[in-house]
């Protein structure tokens, strides 16, 4: 059995959603364009395995001198391909993030998952342990936003 704290976990990814919505009505800078933002896609995967159905924080850095006002989010389909949101766009702004990475709960009373979910260690679901740092800036190299956590 898994040592995730599973109350935690769906509070987090309601907190998550929560955040996105209302940086998705927020604005900043100049309300016709919004911000600039660099589209960001990867996959999400465990020791190779692609893990379906995480959610997904980036987080500005402060200490590498990203004050950006967005969170951007999204969720990992089944293959474990995400795209992140930030102001209801599709994109995050430029500079530093650390990711948080959140594992698939059912809602409650909701149907167990019908594909297998790999388990990950609970430190990506921490904003104060996790060790994943990325760069978003434009005309990244393929692959720069995908993800490999461990066990």
């Amino acid at each position: 059995m898994s040592d995730w704290n599973w109350n935690d976990v769906r509070k987090s990814i309601s907190a998550l959603a929560a955040c996105l919505l209302v940086l998705s009505l927020g604005g900043c800078g100049n309300q016709e364009q919004g911000p600039t933002l660099v589209p960001v896609s990867g996959t999400i995967s465990v020791d190779g395995t692609p893990i379906p159905k995480a959610g997904i924080s980036f987080r500005p850095d402060k200490s590498k001198g990203n004050s950006a006002p967005y969170q951007p989010g999204g969720a990992a389909n089944d293959q474990g391909k995400y795209e992140l949101i930030a102001a209801a766009k599709q994109g995050a702004p430029p500079g530093w993030y650390k990711v948080v990475v959140f594992p698939y709960s059912p809602p409650p009373g909701g149907p167990a998952p019908t594909i297998s979910i790999p388990e990950f260690n609970k430190k990506y679901s921490n904003p104060d342990t996790t060790d994943l740092s990325i760069e978003v800036k434009a005309d990244a190299p393929p692959g720069a936003y995908d993800l490999e956590l461990t066990k």
